[in-house]
């Protein structure tokens, strides 16, 4: 969590011999080795020297071993009680240890051997932060920044320690005032990058990691890091690129190979996508989430021998939960394809067990309550009233098209079918509604006409420039829905498309779905699929009372049933004349990075239209929420 590292401080408690002074130039040069060696030869002419065993100990921890440094550090403070240095570096390779109440102590000692010692201060925060006592980890690095304003490393700290709460706007400002007071560190500019992915800020945080790689172009990390920015950003040319300069400078690491992969199967590229997972596993046969990519390009056959190595993977308590979770989705899904359907959920079952206490631990849970009250307040505040006030506020340009639903309701087919017309781009899910929203303010302060007309200026000038001259963009984000009542105040002449689909399909293929991390939390619980169901429905029939926007309903099983049909009234409710290449839809070479990005590349098929009844006497905890168990 902490940058700060044990520092190789000057010996102060005897006058320095010249191996001693060499051996100290030598461990501020970086050169840990010919440091070792002189220390050791200065100890044996010296048993017993705090300097030397302190310095020996800063660099076991530097080299990743905390056991060593404590037993050193432990010595040299023992025989100089009052070495405020000593006790600090002792702080932190018992936090490196796990040994947070240790680690604490011997801050808390450095602290007393001298109050204005800044980087106890801030280093104390992060141990008192590993021991859930948050409040009092921020008074601790607050008050390392009033004793060191100047210090790069107390506001990293901080900014950590406030990212570990869920600070994340907080985090951002101490991890810039960091960045900006040591512009030629790498690191800090990797760890403000890490920060605003979390943040889903895809664009500054390659900003970030570019500027790292101007630091130091060999670093891997920044590499990978621009890489996932810009396929998190939609950008997956430029992605690709940069995992390949990841690959260039370390070939043998597997998880790079599977992103790469990720990045070709978004492309429609699926042989090239299979090879780079194929590579990730022949460099750690142990990666789950590369097996769990190949099950669900439907290239991981439940016979296939390389299925009991998976099934060993998910009993593996040495892995993390999320790997085992992905080994658990990987088999399930290859069952799942081969008819096996009990054995299927069973796998299911478990995968989304695993996964969710994961996720909860993690702190990102479903709250069913919370959503509920939300649609409350959306539903009692954007009301023809409002609209009828809000009339004419935004831009009137009918470029934005928003498809929005539940997931995995149909939206990825519909987008590709709509995105195959020459006029019509797809621009996959875009989260900028959100950051027009948050400009507006919540919905119950008052909002301006010239606010929500700077908003909405500023998103389409965004849509524009993905459009290459198409005259409708599309937006597929889902969850859009929860915000058709700020799309209607900026831009009146918008289209809303609502993929419906049996809501037991959406359960079922919901939880038969490992999401990104953060996202979609319900879906690991029955139950939850189906609270979130009931309450999306709600909320789309509120709408369909009150939006003052063209709107059409698309039912997946209509669309299956009808391709031709449904696709023709897609395009006239697009305002265009009909295309036969729309329905080649699956020919259409672009880009797709939801769980859908090898279906929609597939000619039309109805294996999943009433898939729920395979699974039906295992479903009730959905069937109940859903109201079909009444």
């Amino acid at each position: 969590m902490s940058r700060n590292g044990n520092r190789a401080d000057r010996p102060r408690h005897a006058a320095p011999t010249a191996d001693l002074t060499a051996a100290l130039e030598h461990h501020r040069a970086g050169k840990l080795d010919r440091a070792e060696a002189l220390y050791r030869k200065f100890l044996r002419k010296a048993p017993g020297n705090p300097d030397a065993l302190h310095l020996l100990g800063v660099i076991a921890a530097a080299r990743g071993d905390p056991d060593q440094a404590i037993e050193l550090i432990g010595k040299a403070v023992a025989a100089v009680p009052n070495f405020a240095q000593g006790h600090s570096n002792l702080g932190n390779a018992l936090r490196a240890a796990g040994r947070f109440a240790d680690a604490c102590a011997s801050y808390r000692r450095a602290i007393t051997l001298r109050p204005d010692f800044a980087a106890a201060h801030s280093n104390l925060g992060l141990a008192l932060c590993e021991q859930g006592h948050f409040a009092a980890a921020v008074a601790s690095c607050q008050r390392a920044i009033s004793l060191d304003p100047r210090g790069a490393e107390v506001h990293t700290n901080l900014g950590n320690v406030l990212r570990r709460m869920g600070r994340l706007e907080e985090a951002e400002t101490s991890l810039r005032q960091a960045a900006r007071l040591n512009p030629g560190s790498s690191d800090l500019q990797i760890n403000l990058a890490e920060l605003l992915l979390e943040l889903r800020r895809f664009e500054a945080a390659a900003d970030c990691y570019g500027r790292a790689i101007e630091i130091d172009s060999h670093l891997v990390s920044a590499h990978r890091g621009l890489a996932t920015s810009l396929r998190s950003a939609g950008e997956i040319e430029p992605a690709i690129a940069h995992y390949r300069e990841a690959l260039a400078l370390s070939p043998g690491e597997a998880p790079l190979w599977n992103d790469l992969g990720r990045c070709f199967l978004a492309l429609g590229r699926f042989d090239e996508a299979v090879s780079a997972f194929r590579r990730a596993l022949a460099i750690d046969p142990d990666l789950a989430d590369a097996y769990r990519n190949l099950a669900n390009c439907g290239l991981l056959p439940a016979d296939d021998p390389e299925m009991a190595r998976i099934a060993a993977l998910t009993a593996r308590t040495d892995l993390p939960i999320e790997e085992r979770a992905a080994a658990s989705f990987a088999i399930a899904k290859s069952l799942d394809d081969a008819d096996r359907y009990d054995e299927a959920f069973a796998a299911y079952d478990s995968a989304n067990r695993l996964y969710r206490a994961a996720r909860a631990a993690a702190g990102d849970r479903f709250d069913a309550a919370d959503l509920a009250r939300k649609i409350d307040r959306s539903i009692a505040n954007f009301t023809p009233a409002f609209f009828a006030a809000v009339g004419g506020w935004g831009n009137p340009s009918d470029l934005p098209v928003f498809i929005v639903g539940l997931p995995r309701s149909g939206t990825s087919l519909v987008e590709q079918i709509a995105a195959s017309h020459s006029r019509v781009f797809g621009a996959g899910e875009l989260r900028n509604i959100g950051e027009a929203s948050a400009t507006l303010g919540p919905v119950d302060t008052p909002w301006t006409q010239a606010t929500a007309r700077r908003a909405a200026d500023a998103h389409l000038e965004r849509l524009s420039g993905l459009s290459g001259g198409a005259d409708r963009v599309i937006d597929k984000l889902p969850d859009n829905i929860f915000m058709l009542g700020v799309i209607a105040t900026l831009y009146p002449a918008a289209r809303i498309i609502f993929c419906r689909r049996d809501p037991r399909d959406i359960g079922v293929s919901c939880f038969f779905q490992k999401f990104s991390a953060g996202l979609l939390t319900f879906s690991y619980d029955l139950a939850d699929c189906g609270r979130r169901i009931r309450e999306t429905e709600r909320l789309g029939a509120h709408w369909r009372r009150v939006l003052p926007l063209r709107w059409l309903d698309i039912q997946y099983e209509s669309l299956v049933a009808d391709l031709e049909g449904e696709s023709r009234r897609l395009t006239e409710f697009l305002g265009f004349a009909w295309e036969p290449a729309c329905l080649d839809f699956h020919r259409t070479m672009r880009t797709v990075q939801t769980a859908s990005s090898w279906q929609v590349r597939q000619p039309l098929y109805h294996r999943s239209v009433g898939r729920w009844r395979h699974y039906e006497r295992h479903l009730g905890p959905l069937l109940q929420e859903l109201g079909f168990n009444r």
